[in-house]
């Protein structure tokens, strides 16, 4: 089953970020509250994906911000997790690919292109080694996607391209047109 936009979804900041604290958001369907609390101050993508939910939130830090991504089943119950980050790296959500049926690429921290692939059944993974660096995960022997990174391709100013801006001011985004 193809991966597609999940337009009910959004969060409640519950808790916002300060010097000491992570912030803390409620996911809301449709505008209703769920009870289903995580990390995460800005939604930046809800996708679905057979029965499950998959959430990209950051953490709304500027220069150091965090990725956090759920998996989440039909009754919003945590199934895998991931958190991104690496210590004085800036990390902009952006360039969301949904071309494959489990598989989403997307940048972040650096310049590099994210592969996410879902799985259809656990697998087993050795934790921490089987994280690239500047993924951190909870130490489980199973895990129901698996994330990988790559350099990303460089955008050039030639025609063709086009600037969008991203979903944050003052951040701009290069994406080619068709």
């Amino acid at each position: 089953m193809k991966l597609v936009h999940a337009p009910g979804y959004s969060i409640r900041v519950i808790t916002p970020s300060t010097s000491d604290t992570e912030p803390v958001c409620e996911v809301t369907v449709a505008g209703a509250a769920t009870s289903t609390v995580l990390d995460g101050a800005v939604l930046e993508a809800a996708l679905t994906w057979k029965e499950y939910v998959l959430l990209f939130l950051t953490n709304d830090v500027p220069f150091e911000d965090t990725l956090n991504i759920y998996l989440l089943d039909r009754h919003l119950n945590v199934a895998d997790y991931a958190r991104m980050y690496f210590m004085y790296s800036t990390g902009i959500f952006s360039h969301l690919d949904l071309t494959e049926d489990d598989t989403v690429r997307f940048e972040f921290l650096g310049e590099m292109t994210w592969t996410l692939k879902l799985f259809p059944e656990k697998k087993f993974a050795i934790p921490i080694v089987s994280a690239p660096l500047g993924v951190h995960r909870p130490h489980t022997f199973f895990q129901r996607f698996q994330l990988s990174a790559h350099p990303a391709p460089k955008q050039s100013n030639q025609p063709g391209n086009q600037a969008l801006p991203s979903r944050r001011a003052g951040r701009i985004r290069v994406t080619p047109k068709g």
